[in-house]
């Protein structure tokens, strides 16, 4: 039950952030052709804060599946679990909902691109029965649980 409401996050979270992109990139004012880079202090910020949300995504990520004892019961690992993956899917959909803002105020190329980036990844980190049996390490009987 726990990978199939972590499933459903996931899901709505994606599709969440693809309908933003689709409203910024129809409802913005388009790709510009010429994007000036003086006053804007975003075409430092958005690129750092997607790899600081990325790089934070995987680390945080690990560091939360490596604290999670094996001796623990079934639902408290999946529950750990579940609190890793949403950690690690704020972490990416942040930057990429900042990325997306921007480019819906300016037009520039580069700040679509990051937003599409991140989503596209966040898309690919979709939690399944294999991944969570493999990345918790269960036991036999805790794999026939699950």
């Amino acid at each position: 039950m726990a990978i199939k409401t972590l499933t459903i996050i996931h899901a709505f979270l994606v599709l969440s952030l693809a309908a933003f992109a689709a409203f910024t990139f129809f409802g913005g004012p388009g790709f510009v052709n010429e994007f000036s880079m003086e006053n804007d202090i975003f075409i430092y910020i958005v690129p750092i804060v997607a790899m600081v949300g990325y790089f934070a995504s995987k680390y945080l990520y690990s560091r939360e599946l490596t604290a999670i004892n094996a001796s623990e019961d079934l639902k408290t690992k999946l529950a750990l679990y579940q609190k890793a993956n949403i950690l690690k899917f704020a972490l990416l959909e942040g930057p990429a909902f900042l990325a997306f803002l921007q480019f819906m105020s300016n037009g520039y190329t580069l700040y679509f691109t990051i937003g599409t980036t991140l989503l596209l990844y966040l898309a690919m980190q979709s939690p399944t029965k294999a991944k969570a049996i493999s990345e918790l390490s269960l036991k036999d009987t805790e794999q026939k649980e699950l």
